[in-house]
């Protein structure tokens, strides 16, 4: 198992802050070991990084299979208003689709993001996420707002 060991001139651990004297010991795959100090290894085996290491974000809510629509739907209207703009732009083509979730999921990777809590309602996320270094925990969401009567039928086409 080939293991790298990064230190950085000050590194970002949730349950302490900042910390100059912190070594992230990571595998291969980029999974963290363990958190050291600095004392405890050959200073020679350590790669040195400017600036502050942070051991990587998650994001908690994403809906990657909506990246095609990044900047095209207003925020801050309501959540039906929202809601309906979504459904308008749902029906891109896929290849356009598919394309902005590699991308989206190429930006995460670039940005520090480790793991996603994803919503999604279809499976157009699916191939990038199983090629993907990012942890993903997918949230299947099903609704309709419009036409309450339909709940069950909605529903059972979930099973």
């Amino acid at each position: 198992m080939a293991v790298q060991k990064i230190c950085a001139s000050e590194t970002f651990i949730q349950t302490n802050g900042l910390s100059k004297d912190v070594v992230v010991v990571v595998d291969e795959k980029g999974t963290i070991l363990a958190l050291d100090h600095k004392s405890e290894h050959d200073q020679a085996s350590l790669r040195v990084l400017e600036g502050v290491l942070v051991p990587g974000y998650v994001n908690a809510h994403c809906h990657l299979e909506l990246s095609h629509m990044y900047g095209k739907v207003d925020t801050g209207i309501g959540l039906l208003p929202f809601i309906k703009s979504v459904v308008s732009f749902r029906d891109a083509e896929s290849a356009v689709i598919e394309q902005a979730i590699i991308d989206a999921d190429q930006s995460m990777r670039d940005n520090g993001i480790i793991a996603v809590g994803d919503i999604c309602n279809k499976l157009d996320t699916f191939e990038t996420k199983a090629k993907s270094p990012i942890y993903y925990h997918s949230f299947v969401e099903m609704f309709d707002f419009l036409q309450p009567n339909l709940a069950k039928k909605t529903f059972d086409g979930y099973h």
